[in-house]
């Protein structure tokens, strides 16, 4: 995931021309602490996500990034993202400045591995209408009792879940929680 947010950040040519991947990871993942430090009161109070500093500077430097370390890299870097996870039919954004001509990439996981590409307005339309939208990847669902079933059972369909006869609001529930996965 570490390498989807340099080709966003740099672009795929630099990303080609690296001669060293490890020691070009390292120094960036260094750079993005240290900008992190410089800012991250100020990320925190614009965009509302929640980490801690020391937390997000392990998670960084860790061989594979969270998807919550790649949500605040993108937003301390203004890029606009969208992760997508077509088998659940969930996605959720890092729009951070849709104003603008920045461009915005899909990154797509499906069995275990992860695709980019740069997304058109087109893309994005049938995206938003085909799959369901988390709005906080850290905490993808609420608790139970914020639902109604009549709340659980268009969840379902949006999902796509096979609704069985009589399923008690537990059940839909934990439908749900599964299918919620980035």
């Amino acid at each position: 995931m570490f390498w989807c947010f340099y080709v966003m950040k740099h672009g795929s040519f630099k990303y080609d021309q690296l001669a060293n991947r490890f020691t070009a990871e390292q120094d960036s993942k260094r750079d993005e602490i240290m900008r992190l430090r410089e800012t991250g009161k100020q990320l925190k109070q614009s965009t509302g996500i929640k980490f801690t500093a020391s937390g997000m500077e392990g998670d960084i430097m860790s061989p594979r990034i969270s998807l919550h370390a790649f949500q605040v890299l993108a937003c301390l870097n203004s890029l606009n993202a969208v992760f997508v996870n077509p088998v659940n039919h969930v996605y959720t954004e890092f729009i951070h400045d849709a104003v603008t001509s920045k461009p915005v990439f899909i990154v797509e996981r499906s069995n275990k591995q992860l695709t980019m590409k740069q997304a058109t307005e087109e893309q994005l339309a049938s995206l938003r209408a085909t799959n369901y939208r988390v709005e906080n990847p850290q905490k993808p669902i609420k608790s139970i009792s914020a639902y109604t079933v009549a709340d659980l059972t268009e969840m379902c369909h949006e999902l796509k879940i096979q609704l069985g006869a009589k399923m008690k609001k537990q059940e839909l529930y934990d439908a749900v929680a599964q299918k919620l996965v980035l």
